[in-house]
């Protein structure tokens, strides 16, 4: 009895014993199946992806401009490349930031391999003393890696009081011009006025934009008057003529800013 009980166990662990391994070999074959197809559905999504562009940027995709005086225009240049093995055909840009960075380049195609630069213009008014990002998306037609986004930061530094933005100047800008001969001119005229005789005043302005204000002043304003109104006639909307020309300063502000010579 006791011999039969031990044969009992001996047959019992073989009969576990094969059953584990059987077991085990099972699962073997079923994890080697189930990386088999991992991996084919890997690489039937690797081959999908390499059949699709892939944009990225050659230089990152993140700029810092480091501290910038307000009134700055900045250019910033990036280096799209499409690294896929399909062209990128639907392109579009926005500006994420509602303005302040525009886009001066559109790129709408790039082919596979091939690569494009993209300049923008990082505007600094308004922002003085803040630190500000600005942001842009690219979309293009691959869903997984679209859209692709690129940062500009800086440190927008305060004016001085001395300092003034160059847009002031400009969309303030005027010419003020004294159509006398020379010689009246050296002998006095309003300070920063430039001597252009009359019969050359609509040749010069010609080099003008058109919506600038242009000051004239003559003797008495009689002449000044005749050409302010053939500047009209061309188009120079702003064009003025100082009413009593250089007599009527005088009379009012004597030789207030009356400068003699050629400058």
């Amino acid at each position: 009895m006791f011999y039969k009980n031990i044969l009992h166990v001996i047959l019992t662990t073989v009969f576990l014993g094969v059953t584990i391994i059987s077991i085990t070999n099972c699962n073997n074959v079923k994890q080697r199946d189930n990386s088999k197809k991992e991996e084919q559905v890997n690489n039937e999504e690797t081959s999908k992806n390499r059949s699709l562009p892939r944009l990225v940027v050659k230089d990152g995709k993140d700029r810092n401009l480091g501290k910038i005086r307000e009134g700055i225009k900045t250019s910033v240049t990036f280096t799209l490349v499409n690294k896929g093995e399909a062209d990128a055909i639907n392109i579009s840009v926005h500006d994420l930031s509602k303005g302040g960075c525009t886009a001066v380049s559109r790129v709408s195609y790039l082919a596979a391999d091939d690569s494009v630069k993209m300049n923008f213009i990082f505007e600094t008014l308004g922002y003085a003393g803040k630190k500000v990002t600005r942001k842009i998306e690219l979309k293009y037609d691959n869903s997984k890696l679209s859209p692709l986004i690129l940062s500009v930061s800086a440190e927008v530094l305060p004016n001085k009081d001395y300092q003034v933005p160059i847009g002031e100047l400009y969309y303030n800008f005027f010419v003020l011009i004294d159509v006398r001969n020379e010689n009246a001119f050296r002998k006095g005229h309003i300070a920063g006025a430039i001597n252009i005789p009359d019969e050359k005043v609509l040749s010069w302005a010609s080099k003008l934009n058109k919506d600038f204000i242009i000051y004239l002043y003559s003797d008495d304003g009689k002449k000044s008057d005749i050409l302010a109104e053939k500047l009209r006639k061309n188009g120079f909307t702003e064009a003025l003529s100082i009413i009593g020309g250089i007599n009527e300063w005088k009379r009012r502000y004597g030789n207030r800013v009356i400068i003699d010579g050629l400058r």
